[in-house]
């Protein structure tokens, strides 16, 4: 009985524990109540996205037409870059035209700076001939020269070929040239212009006096050790007039 008492007392006397009253709220209740609070945040947010610029001075519009200003700009820079750059893309090959021009101008002044020095040698030759009233008799070569012309193994020769004496008729003939060149610690003969050229190769005629000129090359490492001119008859080949010259 005691025990029994002693349970009433603690569920139903002052030392029984506190009971809680809650109202009981539906479900979709509580959904609707949370997607009414989320679209408000929502709201509240995009409401101050748009008006930020109310909020912090900042002007979208203003911004937006300062961008297309900006884009604007840029497209004529550029516009006007590619155009710089064709003009001086432009500027760049009128120059090295120029340049060119210049180096090819100076290359025939050169060259007639030489033929004007070789026409005033000849010239002067011609004028002793004049003044003496003689000149030698038969063949005869003046201003006889062999120089280096561009690379070392190419030559230039010149010549003035004179006929003295009777001159009943034209000299018919060819001028050859022997060079003597050493390879290799071997000496050789080379001819110009060879046999394989034809006999017109070299060919001159003339009754009084003729300018000859040419250029002839020797095997690469090869020295030229001297040469020797030679003017054949033509026809039948015939040693009409020689020259040698020894350079070493």
């Amino acid at each position: 009985m005691r025990g029994i008492a002693r349970r009433l007392r603690s569920n139903f006397g002052i030392r029984s524990s506190r009971m809680t009253i809650r109202s009981h709220l539906a479900w979709y209740w509580r959904w609707l109540l949370n997607i009414l609070m989320m679209a408000a945040v929502a709201g509240i947010v995009w409401w101050l996205v748009e008006n930020s610029y109310r909020i912090t001075g900042f002007n979208r519009e203003e911004a937006r037409q300062q961008i297309a200003d900006l884009s604007e700009q840029n497209a004529t820079l550029k516009r006007d870059l590619e155009a710089a750059r064709t003009v001086a893309a432009e500027r760049d090959r009128q120059i090295a035209i120029d340049k060119a021009a210049q180096m090819e101008l100076a290359r025939s002044v050169t060259q007639l700076q030489e033929e004007n020095a070789t026409l005033k040698e000849d010239l002067g030759f011609l004028r002793n001939i004049m003044s003496s009233g003689a000149t030698p008799e038969g063949l005869g070569i003046a201003n006889l020269k062999v120089e280096q012309d561009g690379q070392p193994n190419e030559y230039r020769y010149r010549m003035l070929l004179t006929q003295g004496g009777q001159r009943k008729q034209d000299f018919k003939g060819k001028v050859q040239i022997l060079a003597r060149v050493a390879s290799g610690g071997a000496m050789s003969t080379l001819a110009f212009p060879d046999a394989a050229a034809g006999e017109g190769a070299g060919a001159v005629e003339f009754r009084f006096y003729q300018k000859v000129d040419g250029r002839f090359r020797i095997p690469e490492g090869a020295a030229l050790r001297g040469y020797e001119v030679r003017v054949l008859a033509i026809p039948g080949g015939q040693v009409k007039l020689s020259r040698s010259v020894n350079l070493q």
